[in-house]
């Protein structure tokens, strides 16, 4: 590929129907993360565009990767003589990790709006937007009032109340790049970016750049439940030999997986961080703190 630009969207929809409400019941909540793969010659012509949505931030990126991998080695992949193994691309992403801890692990591919592979359960609304998108293509930010009076034309009077937000901004080429992280948390905003570059006359293996990211949304979140729930296992809160303590053992291992995978990065190419670069363990020790505090009883220190 010759250069690569795009973002991953974190997006909560919130459906409001009148009926529901009528019936004693609340509105209806909808999550995704997406990200958009255009897949580009050497030349910079789109060949395919795919569209990753994903249970979780790191799912849709690292899918997103393993796509350009196989368009790099093997050209377009809808119309190969041999189709693509789409469910062995999704348990490589989906990992060890994933598939003993999240159940609810679901992924779904579209092109021109329509599914071209998809696992787990997903909310309906995200198929109708996905084809409002591909066959009137239009801009995205249009496609949620568009899926709103289609859902209306059904008999429902539903109101879609959306919130998107940015969470990992690509900029790739031949020899440099960039890639900002924006995690929001209940308490705090963790941003920073990574440029990377190459050390010889050779160009960047944007897969890797990618699961770099990936692994610094995937890093930074099981840091902070190392933290916490190390804390309470050690206040007996979790009990020893249970589903989360092995959870938390568990998560520990992948973080150190996930530090390897950086530093093959930073081994590779030549990586600068602004302002710093997030450690983990250093993550894991203030979630540690936090833990200690909100676990204290009340009128003592912790």
């Amino acid at each position: 590929m010759k250069d690569l630009t795009t973002e991953l969207l974190r997006e909560k929809f919130v459906l409001h129907d009148p009926g529901a409400v009528a019936a004693g019941k609340g509105p209806t909540i909808a999550l995704s993360n997406r990200v958009v793969v255009p897949l580009k010659n050497e030349k910079g012509a789109v060949q395919e565009t795919m569209i990753v949505r994903a249970h979780n931030m790191h799912s849709a990126i690292r899918m997103a990767a393993r796509l350009i991998q196989s368009f790099n080695s093997g050209g377009p992949i809808l119309d190969r003589p041999n189709p693509y193994d789409w469910e062995a691309a999704w348990d490589v992403v989906s990992g060890d990790y994933e598939q003993n801890f999240n159940p609810q692990r679901w992924i779904a591919i579209y092109n021109n709006g329509k599914v071209i592979f998809e696992k787990g359960e997903r909310h309906a609304l995200l198929d109708i937007i996905e084809k409002c998108c591909g066959s009137l293509k239009t801009r995205y930010e249009e496609c949620i009032p568009l899926a709103e009076n289609i859902i209306r034309q059904s008999g429902k009077a539903v109101r879609i109340e959306y919130d998107g937000n940015v969470a990992l901004n690509v900029n790739l080429e031949k020899q440099q790049g960039r890639i900002g992280v924006i995690l929001r948390s209940a308490d705090k905003t963790t941003t920073f970016n990574f440029s990377i570059s190459t050390k010889k006359d050779t160009g960047l293996n944007y897969p890797q750049c990618l699961g770099a990211g990936a692994a610094f949304l995937e890093g930074i979140q099981l840091a902070f439940m190392v933290g916490m729930n190390g804390e309470k296992i050690k206040r007996g809160i979790i009990a020893r030999h249970s589903p989360e303590e092995k959870q938390t053992r568990e998560a520990a291992v992948r973080l150190s997986r996930l530090n390897a995978e950086i530093a093959n990065l930073e081994g590779s190419f030549e990586v600068r961080y602004r302002p710093e670069k997030p450690e983990f363990g250093l993550i894991v020790g203030d979630a540690e703190k936090l833990a200690q505090k909100i676990l204290a009883p009340p009128g003592k220190k912790a």
